[in-house]
């Protein structure tokens, strides 16, 4: 209530607006009290964990009362583990694991999965693949039958990863069209240049048109093994029930030696400026530098921290400033991108060209007042309770349950981390919140990138540095760059 009362006390912000936000705490308050949103009783652990005989963990959460079963299988390799020469190999292996397997050709196995009412798809992240499948209760059988197919003998048709390929290569070159698209890989390629985060999921049209089926079939065979995998279900099942079709249908999945993953030292922070002309109304603005890992045990201080900077929407000092105050932004917020190793901290927002220079200075400046003044009270109050109570909000479905176990697993929280969440949060102190703004912020080595028109901007791209010898003679022609 405290962000309620700051936001009616500056009367800047319509009260219709502030009285939704009030009724949705006081919905929360309501539902917490009713029990509706308690974590699980510590008598009943979120799920059970075991290692099944061919190394895959298993994470299964018993949800009885609603007809259907949801199973994340992630396996613990992305597209950071793609070559540099191969950028996107993880991506296509992953679109490209439905299109046909030794029983079904791609149109007959989307035909079956529809009959029975499944649904399995497959995605790529930097540091992680998923696999998931929703099925109804009922025809479990049938459907762990048909995502064993995909997962053991798929077959990666020529013809298929042609045309995957060519979706991929026509997917980057629409989102090259889109400015926030284009700042968010200038940000990407600068800040971790020589780092797997550096490049793109999808991979570059390059380094596409070098890739074979062979490459597909070969990441294939190193990564998607049981002891790669953790296999979390939330649904109509018991654990004898999951163990049992688990070992029928996906029994023959081989475990295998994985190849190491050898990761380069992280980037520290560094002031440097990307300007990206382009005919365009509206500036799309980064502003960043390294981040922090999700093991870090700051983490959830630098959360609070964060939810107050930029992260909370209205009543975060971004907004407030920058949105409502000066109308400067159609949209402004601030993340840590938490990963298995250290993700960006990043600003972004969307201006008017002419407003660009003003939106920066003012981002910059709430950084250093942040710094230096620290949280107040009431921010840090209204910071928890938010990030406390709206964390039983992820915890209702068995999609999110099902998602949820694998990265319980996969960052080495436990399964009792629901239960602890609370108050790990409510043990905090502002003073850490302090602490942690001063450590992990660092508005004097910022990467800026701007996409915008320059011109409207008032904004001039740097001038490349000519070489020795062409400095030396002026006269020598310069090569143009491609």
């Amino acid at each position: 209530m405290h962000v309620f009362a700051r936001l009616l006390k500056r009367g800047n912000v319509s009260s219709q607006r502030v009285t939704i936000l009030a009724r949705f705490c006081g919905l929360l308050a309501i539902l917490s009290l009713a029990g509706l949103l308690a974590g699980p009783a510590a008598a009943a652990p979120l799920a059970t964990r075991t290692v099944l005989d061919n190394g895959a963990i298993l994470l299964l959460a018993e949800r009885p009362g609603v007809p259907m079963v949801v199973m994340n299988i992630t396996l613990k390799t992305g597209s950071t583990a793609d070559p540099v020469d191969k950028a996107g190999v993880a991506n296509l292996t992953a679109l490209l694991l439905t299109r046909g397997t030794q029983q079904h050709t791609a149109q007959a196995l989307a035909e079956a999965l529809d009959f029975l009412g499944t649904s399995v798809s497959v995605s790529a992240d930097y540091e992680t693949t998923t696999v998931l499948v929703t099925s109804l209760t009922k025809n479990l059988e049938a459907s762990f039958g048909l995502l064993a197919e995909v997962l053991l003998r798929p077959t990666f048709p020529a013809e298929e990863f042609e045309r995957k390929r060519t979706e991929v290569l026509g997917t980057i070159r629409s989102q090259e069209e889109d400015p926030g698209w284009v700042a968010n890989k200038a940000f990407q390629e600068k800040l971790y240049a020589e780092h797997p985060f550096g490049r793109l999921i999808d991979g570059e049209p390059d380094t596409l048109a070098a890739l074979s089926r062979a490459d597909i079939v070969d990441f294939y065979r190193s990564y998607y093994r049981p002891n790669n995998a953790i296999i979390g279900i939330a649904g109509d099942l018991t654990q004898a029930q999951a163990q049992d079709v688990l070992t029928r249908h996906l029994g023959g999945w081989q475990a295998a030696p994985l190849p190491p993953l050898n990761w380069p030292t992280d980037p520290a922070p560094a002031a440097a400026q990307v300007l990206i002309d382009r005919p365009v109304s509206q500036a799309n603005i980064i502003l960043g530098h390294p981040g922090v890992a999700r093991h870090n045990p700051d983490i959830y201080a630098i959360r609070v921290m964060n939810y107050i900077l930029g992260a909370g929407g209205f009543g975060s000092r971004l907004n407030d400033r920058i949105r409502e105050e000066l109308g400067l932004v159609y949209s402004v917020g601030s993340r840590f991108s938490s990963r298995k190793h250290a993700g960006p901290f990043r600003i972004v927002l969307q201006t008017k060209n002419a407003s660009a220079k003003q939106a920066i200075e003012e981002a910059v400046g709430i950084m250093r007042r942040y710094i230096e003044e620290g949280a107040t009270a009431a921010e840090f109050d209204a910071a928890k309770a938010y990030l406390v109570n709206s964390y039983p909000l992820g915890l209702v479905s068995n999609r999110q349950i099902a998602t949820l176990l694998p990265a319980l697993e996969f960052y080495e929280l436990g399964l009792d981390y629901p239960d602890r969440y609370p108050s790990i949060i409510q043990a905090l102190s502002l003073d850490q919140i302090r602490a942690v703004a001063k450590k992990y912020l660092h508005p004097d080595q910022l990467l800026q990138v701007v996409v915008a028109n320059l011109e409207q901007a008032e904004l001039t791209p740097p001038t490349p540095e000519l070489p020795a010898e062409a400095t030396a003679n002026p006269s020598q022609p310069r090569e143009q760059p491609s």
